[in-house]
């Protein structure tokens, strides 16, 4: 290994050049193998649990420890070169978004990445990117990935799928470069923005739900981006080294409007990001505090930068105004249908709980799913370190030796909202949201963590930093199992046989023909009642409008739940001009796995303790008007017409 090294950092000799050393990529190439292994049996586990087979969750786990354990081991190192630590970075960030792809490789099968191919779709077909989202509202005003990814498609005529894929997995590449170029310039240490890069990885949604196919993914990048530019904005002596001001203008111009077209949460979450580094600046005492000047020269021009003007203010002006005018005059009604009734459902679930108006949902314990002793103390253990992190990290960062830091201060109150975020969860509601901040609030957590164990006392012997490496890695890992199980029901982390209301494994092969029936043989656009798996595939791959809600106060789930067709069945389908039903008999097996069979707001939604009643799907073979037009066994479609006409 110590020749190969040799041979990795051998100066070059060229003819007439200088002598320069090639890039140091030390143990990278070794440990990428290494996540080659781990992927591997990543891949056997996920066979094997679709067989329901007993070695599936040994292989899974192992796969997981294999490509996450040392790849953070060497970040510790403090003998990696800083290519080194960018090289693993990004293996890092990679090698976690195969085994993301590896969960279903042929095909999008979560809700979100099945309402992002619809949208797709139709940008493609009729050229308009802001059409209706039957699945999503909201993606019908954030078309940044749809436009991204239509022109792959085209320009390279592949499928959605495929260029989906590439799209998000190119996005998870510049994620962690970005990443890590931000935290290495607030920490001013490579070896602390990988130990970063490395605890933010951890965050709940990094395995899946920031590594889909659906908006907030490639959003991520774009926020990140513009916090480097923000970064050498802040700092003028950039200006005069390498960077053009005008450049720079133009680069936060441009990812703002990128940005504020894409995703709306990420968007508001960077206003605010940089609207707090621009108060602890002036807290501070201006930019006199941190040792910049407000004048600087360029090679080419001078550029002269009023105060208002200085540091994070003007990307948080530029992001504020693309982000308010995009709302105003295209996406205030969906961005208020999909983020109005998430936040209104996670503040009064907390009320609730306060008053005592309900009591708290039992953690690590999800619609009757509920974890292993193992996993429920795996996850504890992972949120623990953390709290301790933070009010080490504050005064680290607040009273700590140095000037003050304003871009430290405004991370470090970031931090501070994780605590909050982990309250949320004793909430049915509040879960959600806690689930989409995680990705917001660990880059404070990040940038603690890199900053206080890169200051830990590294010196000794050898065998010394070894054993502080080897526990402290140990102790990452611990954090990273315990975030994926945080943020994933027992039924969705790893494939397995088809499972009422189980999301990804309620999308099973009967869903899907009678979805290719739809796109072949009924109306684009058509109306259907369906429940809630079987509704991203009708809705995406079949082109029909799901019917959910209520009408004239009645909720539309009643046509399945009611065990005889009435006359009210009759006027909810009448009236809300419902097209065809899909019945999917599965649903009398077993209590939904995700608590709740058609949509969160049903009556009985995450309290069901038996399926639904046989009689309640057998009734749609006797009512007069109804016309079975598709039926596989498992997955009957019928039309309505017949009985709308009477």
């Amino acid at each position: 290994m110590s020749a190969l090294k040799t041979i990795a950092t051998r100066p070059r000799v060229g003819p007439g050049r200088e002598t320069r050393p090639e890039l140091r990529f030390g143990f990278a190439p070794l440990l990428a193998v290494v996540a080659a292994l781990g992927l591997l049996m990543v891949a056997v586990g996920n066979t094997a649990a679709r067989l329901d087979e007993t070695h599936a969750q040994p292989l899974f786990w192992g796969g997981l420890i294999v490509i996450y354990a040392p790849i953070a081991l060497r970040l510790f190192s403090v003998s990696a070169s800083r290519e080194e630590r960018i090289a693993l970075a990004i293996l890092l960030g990679g090698s976690l978004y195969v085994f993301k792809v590896l969960y279903e490789p042929t095909s999008f099968n979560l809700h979100d990445e099945l309402a992002t191919w619809r949208q797709t779709s139709d940008l493609i077909s009729s050229g308009r990117a802001l059409s209706d989202n039957p699945i999503v509202t909201g993606y019908a005003g954030f078309p940044g990935l749809e436009l991204f990814t239509s022109a792959l498609s085209k320009l390279g005529g592949l499928r959605i799928f495929l260029s989906g894929t590439i799209v998000i997995g190119l996005a998870r590449l510049a994620l962690m470069l970005g990443l890590f170029l931000f935290l290495e310039r607030a920490t001013r240490s490579s070896r602390a923005a990988g130990i970063a890069v490395a605890l933010y990885a951890c965050n709940p949604s990094f395995l899946y739900f920031d590594s889909q196919f659906g908006y907030e993914s490639i959003a991520l990048v774009i926020a990140a981006a513009l916090l480097l530019v923000a970064v050498d904005w802040d700092d003028p002596r950039s200006l005069g080294r390498r960077r053009s001001p005008a450049g720079l203008i133009a680069a936060m111009v441009i990812l703002s409007a990128t940005l504020a077209i894409t995703h709306h949460m990420t968007s508001y979450a960077m206003v605010g990001f940089l609207g707090l580094w621009a108060l602890m600046i002036a807290f501070a005492g201006g930019r006199q505090a941190s040792g910049t000047a407000s004048t600087v020269s360029s090679a080419r021009f001078a550029f002269s930068r009023a105060p208002w003007l200085d540091g994070p203010g003007l990307p948080a002006l530029f992001l504020a105004l693309a982000a308010a005018g995009w709302f105003v005059f295209e996406a205030s009604h969906v961005t208020t249908a999909e983020l109005g009734d998430v936040l209104k459902e996670a503040i009064e679930s907390v009320i609730h709980l306060i008053t005592g108006e309900s009591g708290s949902k039992t953690l690590f314990q999800s619609a009757g799913q509920t974890n292993t002793p193992a996993a429920r103390v795996l996850g504890v253990a992972s949120i623990v370190p953390l709290l301790v992190l933070i009010p080490l990290g504050l005064l680290r960062t607040w009273r700590g030796r140095g000037a003050p830091n304003p871009l430290w201060r405004a991370l470090s109150v970031v931090a501070l909202f994780y605590p909050l975020t982990m309250l949320l969860r004793f909430t049915q509601a509040g879960t959600e949201t806690s689930q989409r901040a995680s990705e917001f609030v660990f880059l404070g957590l990040a940038f603690l963590g890199g900053l206080l164990l890169s200051e830990l006392p590294w010196g000794g012997d050898r065998s010394r930093r070894l054993r502080l490496g080897l526990g402290l890695s140990a102790l990452m890992t611990v954090i990273f199992l315990g975030g994926f199980i945080v943020g994933e029901s027992p039924v969705t982390r790893q494939p397995g046989p088809f499972l009422v209301g189980g999301e990804a494994r309620a999308i099973s092969p009967q869903g899907l023909a009678a979805a290719q029936f739809a796109a072949s043989k009924l109306p684009p656009g058509s109306r259907v009642l369906v429940d809630r798996p079987n509704s991203t595939l009708i809705s995406s791959y079949g082109y029909l409008d799901r019917v959910s809600g209520s009408i004239e106060g009645i909720s539309v789930t009643r046509v399945f739940t009611s065990k005889r067709f009435d006359a009210i069945d009759q006027r909810v389908i009448s009236n809300d001009e419902i097209d065809y039903i899909v019945v999917d008999r599965r649903l009398t097996h077993e209590p939904p796995a995700g608590g709740y069979y058609f949509e969160s707001t049903e009556p009985d939604a995450n309290t069901y303790e038996s399926p639904l009643d046989v009689a309640a799907l057998r009734k749609f073979n006797h009512v007069r008007g109804l016309s079975r037009i598709f039926d596989n066994g498992a997955i009957a479609i019928y039309d309505t017409s017949g009985l709308r006409s009477k």
